[in-house]
This record gives C-alpha cells, sequence and structure tokens, in this order.
C-alpha cells in the first residue's frame, strides 16, 4: 500500500474515532443531565420573559390540565411545576438547568404516582441524579451545576415535595369522587280548571270561594233559563252587571246597594251634625264669656 492510501486510512479512522468521543460524550450528558421533554430550550427562553400569571397559562396548556379550578389533583400538579419553574426563573439558572430541573421535577413525581416509590428510594433516586450533574465527561466541560446550586436544588426540593411527601402519596393514591353541588326544585302547575283565582281587589280566598262562587253559580243557572225561553237582559242590566263588576260590587243587588249607601249616608250626617253642635257650644260660650264684662260696665 502506497503512502498515500496509509495517510488517508489513517484520516478516516481519526475522524471516526473523533465522532465516537463525540457520540459517547452526548450520550453521558444525556444520562447524567437529562432535560425535560415537554418543552424545548427555545419554548423555556420565551417563559423567561412572562409574568407567574403568564407562565401559569402556558402550563395549562403544556401539562394538558384543564380542570384546575375544581380538581384538586390537576391544582396540585400545576402549582408544583409552576412554582418549581419560577424558583428556577429567580435563580438565574440557563435553560439547560432549568429544562433538567423541570425533568427532575418529573422523575420524583412518576415515582410516586406510577411506581408507589417509597420516600427513602426516592429520596436516594434524587441524590444520584443531582450527584450526576457534579460529574463532568471530559476536563473541557464543566459540571451542570457547582456544589451551592446543588445546594440550593436539594433545599427547594426538601421544602416543597420532601417534607410533604406523604401528601403527594395520598393524592395519587386515594380516589376523590365528584360532588356535584346543586338544588332540586320540585314546581307543581295548578290547572285554572282546577282552581278558581280569587278577585284582583285581594280578596281572601276562602272568602271568595264561600260567598261569591255561588252567586256566580247561581247568576249562570238563572242566564241559562232565561236564554233558553228567549229572554235576553236588557242593556240596563247587562251595564250594571259590568259596573259591579269594575267596582267589585258584583254579586249584589240594586236594594243592598241602597242600604249600605244609606246606612253610611246616615252615619256621616250624625257625626256631622254632632261636631257642628259641639263647635257651635264652644263658641257661644266663648261670646257669652266675652259679653259679661261688657255688662257689668253698662250698669255702672
Amino acid at each position: 500500500m502506497s503512502a498515500k492510501g496509509k495517510q488517508s486510512n489513517k484520516s478516516a479512522d481519526k475522524n471516526a474515532n473523533d465522532r465516537n468521543d463525540v457520540a459517547s460524550k452526548e450520550n453521558y450528558a444525556e444520562k447524567a443531565n437529562p432535560q425535560w421533554k415537554l418543552i424545548s430550550h427555545e419554548q423555556i427562553n420565551t417563559l423567561l420573559d412572562l409574568t407567574v400569571e403568564q407562565v401559569q397559562f402556558q402550563f395549562e396548556e403544556i401539562l394538558g390540565l384543564k380542570n384546575y379550578q375544581t380538581c384538586l389533583k390537576e391544582a396540585s400538579l400545576l402549582d408544583y411545576f409552576v412554582s418549581g419553574f419560577w424558583w428556577t426563573r429567580e435563580m438565574n439558572y440557563t435553560c439547560q438547568q432549568i429544562s433538567f430541573i423541570m425533568a427532575l421535577l418529573q422523575l420524583l413525581l412518576d415515582n410516586i404516582s406510577e411506581k408507589q416509590m417509597p420516600f427513602v428510594d426516592n429520596l436516594n433516586e434524587f441524590a444520584k441524579m443531582i450527584s450526576g450533574t457534579r460529574q463532568s465527561p471530559s476536563p473541557e466541560v464543566d459540571s451542570l451545576f457547582d456544589a451551592e446550586q446543588a445546594m440550593s436544588i436539594t433545599d427547594y426540593l426538601k421544602c416543597s415535595l420532601f417534607q410533604n411527601y406523604q401528601l403527594y402519596e395520598f393524592l395519587f393514591s386515594q380516589p376523590r369522587e365528584e360532588l356535584l353541588l346543586g338544588k332540586k326544585r320540585t314546581i307543581e302547575v295548578i290547572s285554572s280548571a282546577d282552581f278558581v283565582a280569587p278577585l284582583e281587589e285581594g280578596m281572601n280566598t276562602d272568602d271568595y270561594l264561600h260567598y261569591m262562587t255561588p252567586v256566580e253559580q247561581q247568576e249562570e243557572g238563572q242566564r241559562t233559563s232565561q236564554e233558553e225561553d228567549g229572554e235576553v237582559p236588557g242593556e240596563t242590566a247587562l251595564e250594571q252587571e259590568k259596573e259591579n263588576k269594575a267596582t267589585g260590587l258584583e254579586g249584589y243587588n240594586v236594594q243592598d246597594v241602597k242600604d249600605v249607601l244609606g246606612d253610611l249616608t246616615k252615619e256621616m250626617l250624625g257625626t256631622l251634625q254632632a261636631e257642628f253642635t259641639e263647635k257651635l257650644r264652644v263658641q257661644e260660650e266663648s261670646f257669652s264669656t266675652r259679653l259679661e264684662p261688657l255688662k257689668h260696665s253698662a250698669c255702672k
């Protein structure tokens, strides 16, 4: 083989070794520093510029939590991820660091909800993940987190997840019944044919049924008999009937009305006459009192 051929083979072997080294480093970084698959680094950069309310709205769409306002489980999940993301934002972490922490939050929560992993086992899982970020695949590449950042992550997860571990276990292990709050009302509709409404003037129903209904039935019977005999009530009777209905005197004849009006007139006139007599007497006494001194003066 010529020298030129040997040199080309060496170059090809070197390029292959370089590609293998890059691939192995990438595989190592992916295993040691997993990234959250639900959002990309570009999306994280966009979320960093939003307010906390806007971030919450975006996480509702990303996580598919449509019923968080009525479902305790969805509300807890939304608060868990939004709080974690906002904490990483306040710590000024990079997109890669934020993606790793979100993936870590997802992993620890999946261990509780899907694997029912005990507290100690899940804590060991967290320790392995966080220790892997302190290792570097090569001297030229820095580790994902330094010692101070790793301690901060540990403190945050201690307060947010591990101190409330039993609550999260209960949340994912105990089913919750959906309570529909409401009140059932039954409204009975009364047929007008079976119920006689009282007068519009506000007469009591019992009085109306006792006094007025028999009169109406009697008048209806008389009217029917007159029609059968060929007699038609005169215009005066019809007008009087309409007037009685308009004034609320339906069921009373003319004599009854005259008697009532006569009694009312006598009572009113008697009262007026008594008042007039009393006022006249008072005026006479006052006038007599004033004339008394004049009489004595005239006698002198």
